[in-house]
């Protein structure tokens, strides 16, 4: 019985750890929410017709989600690694893969302002860029109160 009753106590952790969502979905979520929050911010900010707002959405979700995959490519990139032990090759290696995502962010950039010409005047694409960052900076700030992590 003792036996028994320690295997379920053992497992139920295990069990109850299996059914939470990945950290990558709760991830995902989030900057989902961000996004959703920040459309609406900017549509506020920037007094944009439902028509802008309707064209506006989908070339702002795709752009973030692309700048944060490329984002999360060149973290990953930098930090799984020690400089110390790389060989001149390995390194050469990393700093090229490191400049052709730098590379494709700029790309990304220039296509996501075309994207933005098309939809808003070049003052509203100046707003958006401006609100964006402070939207951005709020959430970061927002962040680090509720985590209690000191800022940078």
């Amino acid at each position: 019985m003792n036996r028994v009753l320690m295997l379920m106590f053992l497992c139920v952790p295990i069990v109850l750890w299996a059914q939470r969502p990945p950290i990558q979905e709760k991830q995902k979520e989030l900057q989902e929410r961000m996004v959703e929050v920040s459309l609406s911010e900017i549509q506020e900010r920037l007094n944009l017709t439902e028509m802008q707002i309707s064209q506006l959405r989908p070339v702002y979700k795709q752009y973030q989600k692309r700048v944060a995959r490329l984002n999360m490519l060149n973290h990953k990139l930098f930090n799984r690694m020690n400089a110390d032990t790389l060989s001149d090759e390995k390194a050469q290696t990393v700093l090229r893969e490191y400049l052709d995502r730098e590379h494709k962010l700029y790309v990304l950039n220039k296509q996501y302002m075309d994207n933005l010409l098309e939809i808003l005047s070049p003052q509203q694409v100046i707003k958006l860029y401006q609100s964006d960052s402070d939207i951005k900076r709020k959430i970061r700030m927002e962040y680090l109160r509720r985590t209690g992590k000191p800022k940078r």
